[in-house]
This record gives C-alpha cells, sequence and structure tokens, in this order.
C-alpha cells in the first residue's frame, strides 16, 4: 500500500509509512500542549525533515481537514480564550477559509499589492 500522506511505499497492509506515522504521533501527544516552536523542536530531535513534516500537515485524506488546519484551529482558539473571547474555530472553518484563499474565491479577498475590492 501506499502512504495516504506522502504516497510513498508504506507496507503490505499499512496505510502510513513509519516516518510519516511518526510526525501523526507527535502532533497527537503534543499538538495541543507545546506551540509551534516546540513542535518544531521535537520533529528535529526525531530526526524528521522539514520537508516530510510539511507534507504530513499539508495532506487532503479524504474530505478531511489537514493536519495544519487542525493545529490552526487549536492556536487560534487558544489566543482568543486568551484574549477573552470565545473560541469557536473548528478545522473544519480553517479548511473552508483556506480553500476559498486559494481559489481566490470569497467576498474581501485580493491580492497582496492590489487595492482591496469596492463593495457597491
Amino acid at each position: 500500500m501506499r502512504c495516504v500522506y506522502c504516497r510513498e511505499r508504506a507496507g503490505f497492509l499499512r496505510r502510513v509509512c513509519s516516518p510519516c506515522s511518526k510526525v501523526v504521533a507527535i502532533v497527537d501527544r503534543a499538538g495541543g500542549e507545546v506551540g509551534l516552536a516546540g513542535l518544531v523542536d521535537i520533529f528535529v530531535a526525531e530526526g524528521l525533515s522539514k520537508e516530510r513534516v510539511d507534507v504530513v500537515l499539508d495532506a487532503q485524506v479524504g474530505d478531511a481537514p489537514t493536519i495544519r488546519d487542525r493545529l490552526t484551529s487549536n492556536m487560534t482558539n487558544h489566543l482568543m480564550r486568551n484574549l477573552g473571547m470565545p473560541g469557536r474555530q473548528s478545522p473544519e472553518d480553517v479548511m473552508k477559509v483556506r480553500t476559498s484563499m486559494r481559489s481566490g474565491g470569497g467576498a474581501g479577498t485580493w491580492v497582496g499589492g492590489e487595492e482591496p475590492p469596492e463593495h457597491h
């Protein structure tokens, strides 16, 4: 089988290869408890390359949000709660914003260096 994250060989019955499963395990174990800098330190200590980590964090597996969407949601909610606001950003919300920005759609979206669109 091919790994669902990097598309490399994962093994006969495995859906995730060893390096990618290590990234997922680290995020699952520490993702909500440490910040991004802490996660980077753990990835480096485990000998994982930036490229491998990015592939796993950005992999779109089915219709589910990416792991990076989940991390972004957690960070946003944590920040909002620390500012005294309710944190209600779901990973699905982050995915919608990300895909909308990627496709250039959505009201109020413009490319850097351009003037914002005028509302009539």
